[in-house]
């Protein structure tokens, strides 16, 4: 916002000559209709007034279409609009929020005369911002007459004494609310034609404001456009580049121009002391002088979020009173260059910026004789060379970390690629220089290519060994699984996970409570029974076997074969329980991981298994999974007896087992991605160890050793098995 004061008052007087007194003024500016002798008449003075209107509607319009700075327009248009309309005061108003479409709030860009909204009270700033935002929801010219004293915030009026006209400037029409206001205080007393008149110079005023904010639009976003499209450049030649250190250079050159900065320094502050790493336009950095020392300084400010970036601005610190600094510090690293004293009323300042979270700092030297360019330029600039410079100096950085990466970058990266934006500028001798670099750098790459094509062919024709990595499973020969016999419930664990048994060790303890109800119950059924076979002897025994009836003689022989049927089936309870007790049936180890925590107090269903049992001196073997892309070269060297297989566990780096293949068993699916692949049952040359704790199914690592294979084969061989697969059958 700007303030100036009017210096020529627009007044309606013949050949200039123009009372002082404000009546005079008064009444020449409204055309008095009465004419002295000597004086010119009435109908002379409008006609004065109204070329004189018109010359200035012409001078706006001259000034539309001028380049000019928006402040400077903004003085311009209301020191003339003040004059023609001879109005106490002209406040020109701006959203303050231009991008909110909902936003009515207006704040005063350029204020001009001796009544503005600087004479409002606090109540009278809301009424008088009420009434803005009502004009601009409705949109239309207006005059809206004085209300001195209104202080109800949510009715729109004019505090002021004066009638107010105002117009909104519309530089979108699409916009639902105008961009801008021109507010005028007119004398009192005017007819209503004098007002529709004044609307009317007013309202062709904001039509050519309008039009100059749009243009002056247009050109910034033209602009934006032409600086956008020059970053985008800059940041494409950065991420051509493989060095790290021709990308900082271009960098800071790049910046330098585009942001049309004296110098620009960058920063690496990932340690403790940040460093200097590229200046603009400068090959050779003085670490110690007096500017580096500057620089350093400047990156330890205290950054704020400003635009998407961090920002900060200092003032550098004055050399006056310190002799003994070098002269340098005042215009950094000017070594290379003729040196010239910056005459600057004030002292020049550092602009330090960074993207969130950035090891860079980018510290701009700038001055009041640098040109500027505008702040949404200026800010999108910045902001895009932040993010493409450090991700352009990333990726270079994966690259040369790479063995021999600093090499093949200086062998394949373009010389004329690492120029800066200012190349183009170049010397005639530099150019010729460059050219020279383009051919040495044809004619080394064209070699490379050759020697790198010979040695690839060589390579392809070595022979190397053929190995198969597979994956299998480890298992005994001899193994042991013993489950429940019934449905019990194991009540104990005579033995732990390893534990060495001898045939006839108790392993565990089963007790089935089924068993027990079904025992008990035939034992209670077995005596009374037992009670009926004495009751039935006692009778036969009283009486004489003559006399004995034949009904008594059967019930002792029902008796008997029932007494018979529950012994039976007490010996098969018994014959159950005893089943319930596990020993181990030979020598060996015991394989239940977990043991106690799986099966202690735990209901098991007839057949559940409950542990294993290793054999002392059984056999080890492994099932192998072998792809079928690879089951062609195993079968081969197998047939060939080349084959030979080393075997380790999955969890150990060690491949300390010797393995002979002894046949090839089914296809079945792998169990990590579902390709299918066949079994390969291979025999162990010694048992596997692994402390005290065996395993029946070890995961294991098998590496197959197939003879040896070009290495051109080894590298294709999946490629061809695929077109085999999919081409196979047309051919």
């Amino acid at each position: 916002m700007t303030s100036t004061a009017s210096s020529e008052p627009f007044v309606f007087a013949p050949s200039g000559s123009v009372s002082s007194d404000s009546s005079g003024r008064s009444a020449s500016a409204r055309g008095s209709t009465y004419a002295a002798p000597g004086v010119t008449s009435s109908h002379q003075l409008v006609d004065q007034a109204r070329q004189e209107i018109t010359q200035i509607v012409r001078e706006v319009a001259a000034a539309t279409h001028q380049p000019r700075k928006r402040a400077d327009y903004l003085r311009f248009l209301a020191d003339r609009v003040l004059r023609a309309m001879a109005g106490h005061g002209v406040v020109i108003w701006t959203r303050s929020s231009a991008g909110d479409p909902k936003e009515t709030s207006y704040v005063a860009e350029h204020r001009l005369g001796r009544v503005t909204d600087l004479a409002l009270v606090d109540e009278g700033e809301q009424v008088h911002q009420c009434l803005l935002a009502e004009v601009a929801t409705e949109g239309a010219p207006v005059v809206v007459p004085p209300t001195p004293g209104a202080d109800q915030i949510d009715v729109p009026a004019n505090p002021l004494p004066y009638p107010a006209a105002i117009v909104p400037i519309r530089i979108d029409p699409s916009s639902a609310l105008p961009e801008g206001l021109i507010e005028v205080f007119l004398d009192e007393g005017g007819t209503a034609a004098s007002q529709r008149g004044s609307l009317r110079f007013l309202a062709q005023m904001s039509d050519l404001a309008g039009e100059f904010l749009r243009m002056l639009r247009l050109k910034t976003l033209s602009q934006l456009l032409d600086a956008t499209d020059r970053v985008d450049v800059v940041v494409e030649r950065l991420h051509r580049m493989t060095s790290t250190g021709m990308i900082q250079a271009a960098w800071v050159d790049a910046a330098a121009e585009l942001l049309r900065l004296p110098r620009v320094a960058l920063c690496r502050v990932d340690s403790s002391q940040p460093r200097i790493v590229a200046v603009s336009h400068v090959h050779r950095i003085d670490q110690h002088s007096g500017a580096a020392k500057a620089i350093r300084a400047a990156t330890a400010i205290d950054l704020q979020p400003q635009h998407g970036i961090w920002f900060a601005s200092c003032q550098a610190e004055s050399n006056e009173g310190k002799p003994n600094e070098d002269d340098s510090s005042t215009a950094p690293f000017n070594h290379d260059q003729t040196p010239h004293a910056i005459e600057s009323s004030q002292e020049p300042a550092w602009v330090v910026a960074a993207h969130p979270d950035s090891q860079w700092r980018i510290v701009g030297f700038t001055s009041d004789e640098a040109e500027h360019l505008s702040e949404d330029i200026y800010w999108g600039t910045l902001n895009r060379l932040l993010v493409g410079g450090a991700s352009a100096w990333t990726a270079a950085r994966r690259i040369e970390s790479l063995p021999g990466g600093r090499w093949f970058s200086k062998l394949f990266v373009e010389p004329d690629a690492v120029s800066s934006v200012a190349s183009a500028h170049a010397s005639d001798t530099r150019s010729t220089s460059r050219r020279t670099r383009v051919v040495h750098s044809r004619i080394r790459k064209s070699a490379t290519w050759m020697a790198a094509t010979l040695t690839i062919a060589v390579l392809v024709c070595l022979p190397m060994p053929s190995l198969v990595p597979v994956t299998g499973v480890i298992r005994p020969v001899e193994l042991d699984t013993y489950h429940a016999a019934s449905d019990a419930v194991v009540e104990t664990l005579h033995v732990d996970h390893g534990q060495r048994v001898q045939r006839g060790d108790l392993l565990a303890t089963l007790t089935s409570t089924d068993l027990q109800e079904q025992e008990t119950s035939l034992l209670g059924r077995q005596a009374v029974l037992l009670r009926q076979q004495e009751q039935v002897n006692q009778t036969l025994m009283s009486r004489p076997s003559d006399h004995s009836r034949p009904d008594s003689v059967h019930d002792g022989r029902e008796v008997e074969e029932e007494i018979a049927s529950v012994d039976r089936q007490l010996e098969i309870i018994r014959e159950s329980k005893a089943r319930l007790i596990l020993r181990a049936l030979r020598d060996g180890r015991v394989d239940a991981w977990r043991l106690q925590e799986r099966l202690a107090n735990r209901p098991l269903r007839r057949g559940d298994p409950v542990l294993n049992v290793i054999a002392e001196d059984t056999p080890w073997v492994v099932d192998a999974r072998v792809p079928q892309t690879r089951l062609q070269t195993v079968d081969k060297a197998w047939q060939s007896e080349k084959l030979t297989a080393e075997v380790g566990t999955a969890w150990s780096s060690e491949m300390n087992l010797a393995a002979t293949a002894q046949r090839f068993g089914p296809i079945v699916p792998d169990p990590t991605d579902g390709t299918p692949s066949v079994v390969m049952r291979l025999g162990l040359e010694e048992s596997p160890t692994l402390g005290d704790q065996p395993l029946a199914e070890m995961p294991a690592r098998v590496t197959l050793h197939c003879g040896r294979t070009p290495v051109g084969w080894f590298l294709v061989q999946d490629v061809v098995h695929w077109c085999q697969v999919q081409w196979g059958g047309y051919f």
